[in-house]
């Protein structure tokens, strides 16, 4: 026999001990406090009886247990045996009782046997006695297999024929009804069978004992159903809200009842829902393949220039990009962008907007030329149904200067001798306004320079209290960067320092490092130099 089962079974000895324990106590109560018997009398006459019953029916019932839930340990057994048992007791009742007195009337001497009205009152009250014990092994059995059921495995759908919750309830009621009509009834027959006058306040007790028991009862089956129904409702709720460990859950069917139907529905919808769901992350892999193998390499070194940039989307896959292109022996382009939305939406249009970028750009023309064309491609595609902020960068290696032009997107930051400049420089996203023109700035770099573009995912990152990153905190991790890093390490620093909050983060978040690694120079507009970064209004 399994540790289980050896559990169970141990169990189950100490609830049959438990209920014939309180038999045993409603028999002593009665006979004190209703028939008005003395302790003493007691012992002498009937405790010797009552005990061999006792045995008899916990060794009884623990033969019949064994039995019926023998290895291995199935589900319909355990659903079906708390009814199976509730009948054994009422049958146990059944022939027990009358044959106790049978057998007792066979060995006492003719003048000392009772009556027979006085035996049938006896038999009616072991009968009573018989079903609050019944009613009370059903509900107890049906709270004790619970967890022993939930514990089975459950590989397959279960499949039995349906019931219906109204069976146990009217089970319950009308043996409770049985109950709290026949014992008063039988109260009032044994006084008039022994000449007892009526006592009005052990009627009383008798009625309220027996309504309260009744109650207690009748509150545990409908509490066992409320749990059941709140275990679906937790889990429907919990796919609701999008919890994928609910995915490779199963609603555990404890009964054969609409609750077992609702389970056995649920669990169809749930695996139909996680089969739909595999395939989607399996096209979601495959997208974030293909968007991954668009995306520039997380290094680069172009000449006297090396670049970092890492990605991280919000989703399986996202909206924001970067971009590193060669145009030819001495200039390259890079690009940092932001989709509006998340999601595979926003991967599309992403996927579109850096092939259009890679169109445009070769194209040839300044930063602000291809955004301005790029821009009538994108309102003449989207329709203004989602825009695109867009920071477009062309690097001459030959003069060491950056042209920058930027559609809406984050301003990006010079990292120079310790200190953090920003380089503001914006105009209307593309997608919104097909004449917007756009305008740019030239960023002559020096030795050890570095330039960081990033996405609002960056900024706008919250920690548990939902307070924002901010600037001033990116500005702070800026400076505290050690340029003696590795350039790949100084983005991870980066993204380090972002608060994690209380889950996935909210946005995309992209940086993209660019560093001079030789050579001078001072930030000027394009052809007319400047000994300052421009200003708000300079681009």
């Amino acid at each position: 026999m399994s540790t289980q089962s050896s559990k169970l079974m141990w169990h189950f000895f100490l609830l049959y001990c438990g209920v014939t324990i309180f038999g045993m106590l409603t028999v002593t109560v009665d006979n004190l406090f209703v028939n008005g018997l003395t302790l003493k009398s007691l012992t002498e006459y009937n405790l010797k009886a009552i005990s061999i019953q006792a045995l008899s029916m916990v060794a009884i019932f623990q033969l019949f247990t064994s039995f019926r839930l023998r290895q291995p340990l199935v589900w319909i057994r355990l659903t079906r045996f708390p009814i199976e048992m509730f009948w054994t007791m009422l049958i146990f009742g059944l022939l027990a009782s009358p044959l106790y007195h049978l057998v007792g009337t066979l060995l006492t001497e003719p003048s000392k046997r009772d009556k027979p009205w006085e035996i049938a009152v006896a038999i009616l009250y072991e009968q009573i006695l018989c079903l609050i014990l019944a009613i009370l092994l059903f509900t107890l059995i049906r709270r004790l297999l619970r967890p022993y059921i939930l514990n089975l495995p459950d590989e397959e759908l279960r499949v039995f024929s349906q019931s219906t919750f109204i069976k146990p309830l009217t089970l319950s009621f009308t043996s409770l009804l049985l109950i709290g009509v026949l014992r008063p009834l039988e109260y009032v027959l044994f006084n008039l069978t022994t000449n007892k006058p009526l006592d009005p306040l052990a009627l009383l007790l008798i009625a309220s004992s027996t309504i309260i028991f009744g109650l207690i009862l009748y509150l545990l089956i409908i509490c066992q159903f409320r749990d059941e129904v709140r275990v679906l409702i937790r889990g429907m709720l919990s796919l609701l809200e999008g919890d994928r460990s609910w995915l490779k859950r199963r609603m555990p069917i404890i009964s054969t009842d609409e609750v077992g139907q609702l389970g056995i529905a649920f669990n169809t919808l749930q695996e139909q829902i996680s089969r739909n769901y595999q395939e989607v992350q399996q096209e979601f892999q495959l997208a974030y393949q293909v968007q991954q193998k668009l995306l520039a390499p997380a290094l680069h070194r172009i000449g006297e220039y090396q670049i970092a940039a890492t990605c991280q989307p919000a989703k399986e896959v996202g909206g924001d990009l970067y971009d590193v292109l060669t145009l030819d022996e001495s200039r390259f382009a890079i690009i940092t962008g932001d989709v509006s939305g998340r999601g595979m939406p926003a991967a599309l249009v992403m996927s579109a907007v850096l092939a259009l970028f890679r169109t445009e750009v070769r194209r040839g023309g300044s930063a602000d030329e291809v955004l301005t064309r790029l821009n009538r491609a994108v309102v003449e595609t989207l329709q203004g149904n989602m825009f695109i902020t867009l920071g477009v960068g062309i690097l001459n290696q030959r003069s060491n200067t950056l042209e920058y032009a930027s559609a809406g997107h984050m301003d990006p930051y010079i990292l120079r001798d310790q200190e953090v400049i920003p380089i503001p420089c914006s105009s209307l996203p593309l997608g919104i306004n097909k004449e917007e023109m756009y305008s740019e700035v030239v960023i002559p770099l020096k030795s050890s320079d570095r330039v960081i573009f990033y996405t609002d995912g960056v900024v706008e990152a919250m920690n548990e209290e939902g307070e924002i990153f901010g600037f001033q905190a990116l500005e702070y991790s800026l400076s505290h960067l050690d340029p003696q890093a590795a350039l790949l390490d100084q983005v991870h620093t980066l993204l380090r320092n972002l608060p994690k909050g209380s889950g996935a983060y909210e946005d995309d978040r992209t940086i993209l490092l660019l560093e001079y690694l030789q050579g001078e120079g001072s930030v000027e507009r394009r052809g007319k130099p400047h000994e300052h970064l421009p200003g708000p209004t300079d681009c």
